[in-house]
């Protein structure tokens, strides 16, 4: 298990700043379960699928769907992802008090987010090696096309293959 943490401030021309507080990357795992543990990535892609802020009640709803899982795990969760700074809270005072949550960016910022802190972790502790690792990978003809795409993609720009 890797141990890193990450405070970092998530900016776009979109949303405010928040500050997103994660500690222990999975590099073992794949996608959200590199960052967060395995009932919060599967909350916080229950929240961007809904497209609007979710009671526990209905979080709760949507994931025993597929998984049996109580309110109050569920309630656990969501305080959690909300003391990290990926979500954010509402309380709602009718029908008796309870918060509905909403995600404080998208899925793209939230990875973009991870990739820009480990890679910057990585050059800040071990600058030399990770340069000269990149460099490995990127010139050895399998990653051309794909980086180019990549960057491409970042840029909006066509670029010519490395």
């Amino acid at each position: 298990m890797l141990m890193i943490l990450i405070r970092t401030h998530i900016t776009t021309t979109t949303t405010p700043s928040y500050e997103m507080k994660l500690g222990v990357l999975r590099p073992h795992q794949r996608d959200l379960k590199f960052a967060l543990g395995d009932l919060e990535s599967i909350v916080l892609r229950q929240l961007w699928e809904s497209k609007s802020s979710l009671s526990v009640r209905e979080f709760q709803v949507k994931i025993s769907r597929t998984r049996p899982v109580a309110m109050t795990t569920v309630a656990t969760i969501l305080d959690r992802l909300y003391g990290k700074g990926i979500v954010g809270r509402k309380l709602i005072r009718e029908g008796g008090a309870h918060y509905v949550y909403s995600s404080k960016f998208t899925e793209e910022q939230f990875k973009h987010q991870i990739v820009d802190n480990v890679m910057g972790t990585l050059l800040g502790s071990f600058n030399e090696i990770t340069v000269a690792y990149l460099a490995n990978k990127m010139s050895d003809g399998k990653n051309d096309r794909q980086l180019s795409k990549y960057l491409e993609r970042l840029s909006g720009k066509k670029r010519t293959p490395l």
